[in-house]
């Protein structure tokens, strides 16, 4: 039996993907307006990519502009992403204080959804944990810019953040070839098999990845990702080419 989370009136794990829109500014005025104008849209979900941010290492900084940017996502998921250079992002930071950006963004209140690299931290599930208590809902997530894991590693990575308590568990990874894309694709079946109240954020990015952005709802991946301004990942289509296709597909397989 699947199971539902609800978000702000949002509904993950039943119909169609949610769709999400990235930030990718450097500056507080750019960040603010760019969410405000999403929000105004009705953009479901966005994500704030705080690397990208020039005081994104900055707790005080990013708690400020979060507090700034409460009465603007009152009725918008707002998804909280400090991407490491490692896994793609735009800047270092060590580990320590990459958790405590992270649970001081999740303790203000404004965050629904905090991204956790979960490979990248040494307690995995102490961090879920310390996330959750903190008052977010958590992303663990891997990503892989360069290659598309096999088969066994596809699965074996989704289960171990399905396990640690996890709300969603994000892979994305980058295919050689059109199999790899359908590799990716069976890997999130068989770990949605397995554990039915598992909630999967699946993407192949690049030119060949494209069709797991639009085809989230036949192989229960439920959140794609699409640019309403400026794209954070290969392969990302405009947002309303994303939801014309989304709202036909879920048409199409009612």
């Amino acid at each position: 039996m699947e199971h539902e989370i609800c978000i702000k009136g949002r509904s993950f794990g039943t119909g169609r993907p949610v769709l999400c829109a990235p930030v990718v500014e450097e500056t507080q005025e750019k960040i603010i307006s760019n969410i405000k104008d999403m929000a105004d849209q009705g953009v479901e979900m966005i994500e704030w990519r705080i690397d990208w941010y020039r005081d994104g290492t900055d707790p005080e900084a990013v708690t400020a502009l979060l507090r700034k940017l409460a009465p603007v996502v009152t009725h918008t998921v707002l998804l909280g992403t400090f991407r490491s250079r490692e896994q793609g992002g735009q800047k270092d930071i060590s580990l320590e204080d990459y958790l405590e950006l992270n649970l001081q963004a999740a303790k203000t209140g404004v965050l629904d959804l905090a991204d956790m690299e979960f490979f990248q931290v040494k307690a995995p599930e102490e961090t879920v944990h310390a996330l959750r208590q903190a008052g977010v809902g958590v992303v663990a997530s891997d990503h892989d810019f360069s290659r598309t894991p096999d088969s066994d590693s596809i699965k074996n990575k989704l289960e171990q953040m399905y396990l640690s308590g996890a709300d969603f568990v994000k892979l994305a990874v980058m295919p050689q070839d059109k199999p790899d894309v359908l590799r990716l694709m069976e890997g999130i079946l068989s770990v949605k098999k397995k554990y039915p109240m598992s909630h999967i954020i699946a993407i192949s990015m690049g030119n060949d990845g494209v069709i797991s952005r639009l085809l989230g709802q036949w192989f229960h991946s439920e959140v794609t990702f699409a640019a309403f301004a400026k794209t954070s990942a290969p392969g990302q289509v405009s947002y309303d080419e994303a939801r014309m296709v989304l709202k036909q597909m879920e048409r199409w397989m009612k």
